[in-house]
């Protein structure tokens, strides 16, 4: 009786049967330009869901979360980024935004922010609508209305129903003169009124 090979018994003493014509495996190696394409892919990739959270043109039924649209001058500097909690593409030229935010800067700072729950934004025209209501603050004033039309590019916007506004910082007059007093109401502020060409309203 032919015995097994002692170099080919296991451990525990019970021999495996011995596999004939088996190659040892072979190691895959990949080559340095498979490996740079296969990172360009994946840039390619990150950048495009980037670019379709920062850009109006969302795929028409699609949802953006943490929506951003970064809005620059012709110096390309930035003068202005609309966020929203969400976006929705409604149609080719209409996209929804939810909880939307409008940051203006001025010199590098933010100088004016709107808010509103619910605005429709319109790539075509390059304006922002809501009827759900907005709040527009600056250091010099506080505007609420229930309507409102605001022009992306040219940073000015037609309130509309419930206007309210609200202007702080005015500068007051001196006390009146004594001998004045009888001439009539003695002035509440001097100079002109807080220049509001930026923002319009409408009854």
């Amino acid at each position: 009786m032919k015995r097994p090979n002692p170099a080919s018994l296991p451990k525990n003493g019970d021999p495996q049967p011995v596999r004939r014509g088996t190659r040892p495996p072979r190691e895959v190696s990949l080559s340095p330009a498979f490996l740079l394409l296969a990172l360009c892919w994946a840039v390619i990739l990150a950048f495009s869901e980037r670019s379709a959270a920062d850009s109006a043109s969302i795929p028409l039924g699609s949802v953006v979360k943490e929506f951003r649209l970064p809005q620059r001058n012709s110096q390309g500097q930035l003068d202005g980024i609309i966020t929203g909690r969400e976006a929705r593409a409604i149609s080719v030229n209409r996209t929804e935004i939810l909880d939307m935010k409008i940051d203006l800067y001025d010199q590098g700072k933010v100088s004016t922010t709107i808010l509103s729950p619910r605005c429709d934004l319109w790539k075509l025209e390059g304006r922002l609508s809501t009827q759900s209501g907005a709040v527009i603050e600056r250091p010099d004033l506080r505007l609420t209305s229930q309507i409102m039309d605001w022009e992306v590019g040219g940073h000015r916007g037609v309130f509309r129903q419930n206007v309210r506004v609200v202007l702080y910082h005015l500068p007051l007059a001196k006390p009146a003169r004594q001998e004045s007093a009888g001439n009539g109401a003695p002035a509440l502020r001097s100079g002109g009124p807080p220049l509001l060409k930026p923002l319009e309203s409408t009854p």
